[in-house]
């Protein structure tokens, strides 16, 4: 697995193709106005960029989760 390029407190999504921050699962759920179980789901169907950290944790891009409701 390939190391996420980070610069200053940003991550390169290669989603979006840009740098993004990335958000703790319940902070992207109350953002996006949906259930934690949602964002999973996004994770799984590959429509946002996660990285997990520190075992298995998920942070999810910002900028991926803000496009889903367009």
């Amino acid at each position: 697995m390939a190391h996420p390029i980070v610069r200053n407190d940003q991550v390169w999504c290669p989603l979006c193709k840009d740098y993004a921050y990335l958000l703790k699962i319940i902070k992207a759920a109350k953002l996006a106005d949906v259930s934690c179980k949602t964002i999973y789901r996004y994770v799984e169907e590959g429509k946002v960029y996660s990285v997990k950290i520190a075992g298995s944790t998920i942070r999810i891009c910002s900028s991926c989760l803000l496009t889903q409701g367009n």
